[in-house]
């Protein structure tokens, strides 16, 4: 109801009867609060005092602060939300183009009743940083009895403090009581790529004796800054450093100081060097956590391989972009029995094919998380780039045997080539019956002649993919309005799969990407990616829901309830798609032409229900019915029925995959109550017809993102059918980017009624936008708790700012 206006006196009522139980017990439950810094200092100083005299018990608050608060403001914002003394936790998100100044960051630093503290986004200067961390490092000293030894950020201040933190012992004053108020403890900084800690901060950091967990981005440090920050710290359990870039690897002895760390996290662009490096990362005590992080390295290799044996507590490995030389790499992670988390980016340029088999992972029993990819290479003979020389065959028999050992995995994605994917392997990755997270995604690399070939190509290859693209696309608009026969999609065997791109495969030449039978996934999945894909759906019970979005119309493009594929074939000019076999008697399995049931095409001639007389109806003699059991089985100790594919999904990415609109709606039918994320990027076959038909399937629906560049069959009117429902679904983020919102702006009556968004993203220009609406004020009115992005052409945004 927000933006909304009530006029009937019933609505009035109920109303108040809302705001006056949110008056009783808003004060009483809520703990958290997630809000814009206001501009106007003001509207901020009201919101502060209301939340002060409303929100007596506020334990947690998350900050978002744009462009339009300069810096001078922020710091006064940052100063009244000290009044909030019972915030314990603070999470500060800046976003991009906001620098924290130095007297916001001293401002943060003395709010002595903070136990955790995190800085998202934004800059984060020398200045600003130095005295962030020195107002802390006091605070933290002083909470501790050290009397603010660490003050002014040096090394031996740093030492001092640590060392009396550590003597008064774990039961100590520095730790936290049962109150929550024995300085901070969890601290988080981490600004944008180009800024972070140096070793000039590591002194304060370290002064900082009350914390135990610890999380920063560094920029140019060195092992003299880790080395001072090993100086203090003591109650420290957990340290995740990002963003390690020295060239020349770390010094990593050092970190034996931290005698209570439990959890160590290193993003590190080389492998460290020296043998009492390698060994300070075997010392982490066993049992606990040590996740590394690797970019460009070919390091990695060696170390595993070497040192593999002793890294038994090395729980989340990313291997970053790593070279291959032979399928040994894969051996060598083979060893790292206690991986819980997988990440590899493999490449290779070498004159040959190397076969790596994730067979040879199976032994990674405790694994939880393993994404998979493949990078491109440079092949300087050719002087281009290409697709690496790495064969990463997906079989049947390979996922058979992950899922046979892989019991414990609950997110998979893999990145690799056309000619890596099989069918047959796709079919079984049902087996993996734990997983909540899934992508397939199938990578395009430069130089690809019709998916075959291993070194770069001509350049026509790219010409070739593109007309093939708008060819599919226009091929599989023309024919969604076409009645379909039997399924979403057709089942058959043949590699065009019922979408009627046989003529189109056969004459451009142009390999099809692999396929997907969205049936054969996972049933418990919460989360999917999909990229360049051929998608289907079949399967037995598949008629069951989509039998009433059938009724609803052909909008959809589904044949009518009872049509034969004969009849449908001579309603659609008598032109019998290529590739799709017509099914005979049998078990022909239909999706919603043949009406409630499992739709089984029998041969039989259909009848209506007023035809059938019920007196002359067949009554064929049955045997008699065995006499029921002694005892029945309570209903309570029955098991549960297997849930179905895509019935419990979340979130659901699809990018440049082949599908029909018929599969959308189904996709709708099938996982509508529980689906708050979508996005369609560049999908073909995608139109409004298709959105109609799925968008008001989805009512818990919060983020959606539709991008169709250069698809006309993609308008602003698709937007329209989200607030057509009765309720409609509750939209915070809403990115749109089609051809129309392009050229002629947005349109007022599509984006008027999506009055629950936060956030809005058009493909327009502000410039475009005003001349459609008049005022971009317009959109502000109608949207009135809405940030507005859009592509700016002046150089401040006029957009409607947030409240």
């Amino acid at each position: 109801m927000i933006g909304a206006q009530l006029t009937e006196g019933a609505h009035l009522h109920n109303a108040s009867l809302v705001c006056k139980a949110w008056s009783a017990n808003i004060s009483k439950g809520l703990t958290h609060m997630e809000l814009d810094m206001h501009s106007d200092p003001a509207a901020w100083r009201s919101k502060v005092g209301q939340l002060q005299s409303l929100v007596r018990h506020l334990r947690a608050a998350s900050i978002h602060v744009n462009t339009a608060v300069p810096e001078d403001m922020l710091f006064h914002n940052l100063a009244l939300v000290q009044q909030l003394k019972g915030i314990e936790e603070l999470r500060l998100h800046l976003r991009d183009g906001v620098d924290l100044p130095p007297a916001a960051a001293a401002a943060i630093g003395s709010m002595g009743h903070l136990t955790s503290l995190a800085l998202i986004g934004g800059g984060l200067g020398r200045d600003a940083a130095a005295q962030l961390l020195a107002g802390l490092a006091a605070t933290a000293c002083a909470a501790a009895g050290g009397g603010g030894g660490a003050s002014g950020g040096s090394a031996a201040g740093a030492a001092a403090g640590g060392a009396a933190a550590a003597a008064a012992g774990p039961s100590g004053p520095g730790v936290l009581g049962g109150s929550g108020r024995g300085g901070l403890r969890r601290l988080t900084l981490l600004p944008a790529v180009q800024h972070g800690l140096g070793d000039e901060a590591m002194g304060a950091l370290a002064g900082v004796v009350s914390l135990e967990v610890l999380e920063f981005r560094a920029h140019r440090l060195t092992s003299a800054g880790l080395a001072t920050l090993s100086l203090g710290l003591p109650l420290l359990t957990r340290l995740a450093i990002t963003s390690l870039d020295s060239d020349s690897g770390y010094e990593l002895a050092c970190l034996e100081r931290l005698s209570a760390l439990a959890e160590l996290d290193l993003a590190l662009d080389q492998a460290p060097t020296g043998a009492a490096s390698r060994r300070a990362l075997c010392a982490v005590r066993p049992g606990k956590s040590l996740s590394l992080s690797f970019r460009w390295t070919d390091r990695a290799q060696g170390l595993l391989t070497e040192y593999g044996n002793h890294l038994a507590n090395l729980t989340h490995l990313d291997v970053g972009a790593c070279r291959v030389g032979s399928e040994s790499l894969f051996e060598a992670v083979a060893q790292l029995t206690g991986l819980r988390e997988l990440r590899m980016a493999v490449y290779s340029n070498a004159d040959h094919c190397i076969p790596c088999h994730l067979s040879r992972l199976s032994a990674l029993a405790a694994l939880q998380r393993f994404h998979l990819e493949k990078r491109r290479a440079y092949f300087p003979e050719a002087r281009r780039f290409g697709e690496s020389s790495i064969a990463v065959p997906v079989t049947a028999d390979g996922l058979r045997a992950l899922a046979a050992r892989w019991g414990r995995l609950r997110s998979l994605r893999l990145a690799l080539s056309r000619k890596d994917y099989s069918q047959e392997g796709l079919s079984v990755l049902s087996s993996f019956t734990g997983l909540r997270e899934l992508g397939i995604v199938v990578e395009r690399f430069p130089g690809q002649s019709h998916g075959q070939g291993q070194g770069p190509a001509s350049s026509s290859a790219a010409a070739s993919s593109a007309a093939a693209a708008a060819a599919a696309q226009a091929q599989v608009q023309a024919e969604a309005e076409l009645p379909q026969g039997d399924g979403v999609l057709s089942s058959s065997p043949p590699a065009t799969l019922g979408l009627g791109l046989g003529r189109f495969a056969r004459r451009g030449g142009v390999e099809l990407p692999p396929v997907l039978d969205l049936w054969c996934l996972p049933a418990g999945l919460h989360a999917l990616e999909l990229s360049n894909l051929l998608l289907d759906l079949s399967g037995p019970g598949l008629a069951g829901p989509v039998t009433g979005l059938a009724a609803g119309g052909a909008a959809a493009g589904l044949g009518p309830a009872g049509a034969s594929p004969a009849g449908l074939e001579a309603a659609a000019g008598g032109e019998a798609m290529e590739g799709v076999e017509e099914p005979g008697p049998g078990l022909g399995l239909g999706v919603a032409s043949r009406g409630p049931g499992l739709g089984l095409s029998l041969g039989l001639p259909a009848l209506d229900a007023d035809d059938v007389d019920p007196s002359t109806s067949l009554r064929p003699a049955l045997p008699p019915l065995p006499p029921p059991p002694a005892s029945l089985p309570p209903p309570s100790s029955l098991p549960p029925p297997a849930p179905l594919p895509l019935s419990q999904l979340t979130s659901l990415d699809v990018e440049t995959c082949v599908v029909r609109p018929p599969l959308l709606a189904a996709l709708a039918a099938r996982c509508g109550p529980s689906l708050r994320t979508l996005r369609l990027a560049a999908v073909v076959g995608l139109s409004d017809d298709a959105l109609e038909g799925c968008l008001p399937r989805l009512p818990a629906l919060r983020s959606l993102t539709v991008s169709a560049p250069g698809n006309r069959a993609v308008t602003q009117r698709a937007l329209a059918s989200l607030s057509s429902t009765r309720r409609p679904p509750l939209l915070r983020q809403l990115a749109w980017e089609s051809d129309d919102l392009t050229s002629r702006g947005p349109a007022l009556e599509a984006l008027a009624p999506l009055t629950s968004l936060r956030h809005l993203h058009l493909s327009c220009t502000d410039k475009t936008a005003e001349r459609a609406l008049g005022s971009l004020r317009v959109l502000q009115v109608a949207l009135p708790y809405c940030h507005v992005d859009m592509v700016w052409t002046s150089g401040s945004r006029g957009g409607p700012e947030p409240l």
